[in-house]
């Protein structure tokens, strides 16, 4: 009997790489010889992608890393490389949004400086900023954590998974570190301006402010030609608390800024802190109590320094109802000398300017003088030197001896270094200084501002102090001979004339 050729074909036991059950050997075709080892029985094209498969983990390892730092780049646009339609729709949608917004955020930003500035001001923006800060870091860090474990290959090993990890926290931190910072920042501004500049029921209650119409259409100071606020420096610092207690503060440093609302030209206008006989505008409060100008004995406590302090402790009937009645008082004071009408104060003291020159890290200026720290004229020794030389580096204990010694020198040379250290503070508080120091300047001003702007004026004054900044910027000082002043028998006459001439505006020139 032949045997069936198909039934050969058919019998599945003698196929290629399958072993007899029952002889437990193995057909002679699975080797080529001894020494080679067996051909695996799957077709070609499988054969290949198996050979292949240990060189495709490396390249799609770095792609997804690639793709990963992308998303960090441009939150969400590394899931375009995802495999799932819906992650490439969200990578899309989150690239687009974050590129149209920081687009138009930069160019507002570019062609509206004054409005950006005063949202610096707005507690309220700046509450919503902090919030959005936080959630905007969180998104984007959940961005890349999305990319990087949508986009990898689906094996692993443990080593490269850690990679990815390392990639993912450092590439958060990136993020989330800024993020975190400018909601800190945000929140420290806002504290800052509660602080310092109060509302509602806390707002201080003056007599001088000016009515400032805000609108987006309008000048608020179309109708307001000058601004005029006084400047103080009190030496009230903790070193003087008892006294202060007993005595109040000397405002041993008074300046005027008369402010050109329309051009920010401003004229400075330092008084000399033992100014005697201070008149008082006609018709006024401190006019009816001192109708022959400030006055007392003894002489020495009566300059115009001590009219702050007089006020606060022996003249409770005066400016009744208004937070700050020494202020009041030295304001009519300062208007009886220059003529101006004051609109604000802003109060500085010596601890809080200390404090901040710390914390901007120190201030340089010309010393040119041996100046000392410490002593006094009835025989008290320094307790040290600052000695003369270009560029020197001072900080804040340093700063303040540079701005208030005064033994073997007059007042008025101090109040020369006192205009020179305000000027290197304001020159020296660059963008990058106050962005890496921030909250430390934000400590210190919120310690060492006391002012009667109120916070519902601060974006029209930002505005002004754009204008300032574009503006042109002297000084007017009344020292012995120059401007009317004398110290035994001040021509406050000349003196208002002195001032008047200062802040007229320059004649035009023929065409």
């Amino acid at each position: 009997m032949t045997e069936d050729p198909r039934a050969r074909r058919a019998a599945p036991d003698e196929w290629p790489g399958n072993a007899d059950p029952t002889s437990g050997t193995t057909p002679s075709r699975a080797f080529e010889s001894p020494d080679e080892p067996a051909e695996l029985p799957f077709p070609a094209n499988v054969r290949h992608r198996m050979a292949s498969g240990a060189h495709r983990t490396e390249p799609s390892l770095r792609r997804s890393l690639g793709l990963t730092v992308v998303s960090t780049l441009v939150p969400g646009l590394g899931l375009m490389g995802a495999r799932q339609g819906a992650l490439k729709a969200l990578g899309l949608t989150t690239a687009l949004a974050a590129l149209a917004g920081g687009i138009y955020l930069a160019s507002w930003a570019a062609t509206n400086t004054t409005q950006a500035a005063m949202l610096a001001v707005s507690p309220g923006f700046l509450a919503t900023a902090s919030v959005a800060l936080i959630v905007l870091g969180l998104v984007w860090v959940m961005l890349i954590t999305l990319t990087q474990v949508s986009t990898r290959p689906r094996r692993l090993s443990v080593g490269r998974r850690a990679v990815g990890a390392v990639l993912v926290t450092a590439l958060a931190f990136g993020v989330a570190a800024p993020s975190a910072i400018g909601a800190r920042y945000a929140r420290d501004q806002m504290l800052l301006v509660d602080k310092v500049f109060t509302t509602g029921v806390d707002e201080v209650k003056s007599s001088t402010r000016p009515t400032l119409e805000a609108s987006q259409d309008t000048d608020p100071f179309a109708n307001i030609p000058r601004i005029n606020i006084l400047l103080l420096g009190a030496d009230g610092n903790a070193a003087r608390a008892d006294n202060v207690e007993q005595y109040s503060v000397r405002t041993d440093t008074i300046m005027l800024a008369s402010i050109d609302t329309a051009t920010g030209a401003t004229t400075l206008i330092q008084i000399p802190r033992n100014l005697q006989y201070t008149p008082f505008p006609e018709g006024s409060e401190m006019a009816e109590a001192f109708p022959r100008g400030f006055r007392g004995e003894p002489e020495g406590d009566w300059y115009i320094n001590s009219i702050w302090a007089h006020t606060e402790l022996g003249y409770p009937d005066l400016f009744a109802g208004s937070t700050y009645r020494g202020a009041e008082a030295l304001k009519q004071g300062v208007e009886g000398v220059t003529g101006l009408k004051v609109d604000y104060f802003v109060m500085l003291d010596i601890d809080g300017i200390q404090n901040l020159i710390d914390a901007m890290g120190g201030v340089t200026v010309n010393i040119n003088q041996r100046l000392a720290i410490g002593g006094n004229s009835e025989g008290k020794r320094p307790s040290g030197y600052l000695e003369p030389g270009p560029d020197q580096h001072l900080m804040g204990y340093e700063a303040m001896w540079y701005a208030r010694s005064r033994l073997d020198y007059s007042d008025y040379d101090r109040m020369a270094r006192q205009s020179c250290l305000v000027g290197a503070i304001i020159k020296q508080a660059n963008p990058a200084t106050m962005l890496t120091r921030y909250e430390a300047i934000a400590a210190a001003s919120s310690q060492m501002v006391v002012t009667d702007i109120p916070q519902r004026d601060l974006a029209e004054i930002v505005e002004l102090a754009l204008r300032v900044k574009d503006g042109e910027v002297s000084r007017l000082v009344f020292s012995p001979g120059k401007n009317g002043y004398s110290y035994d028998d001040p021509d406050f006459d000349a003196m208002r004339a002195a001032v008047e001439e200062a802040i007229a505006p320059p004649a035009e020139s023929p065409a």
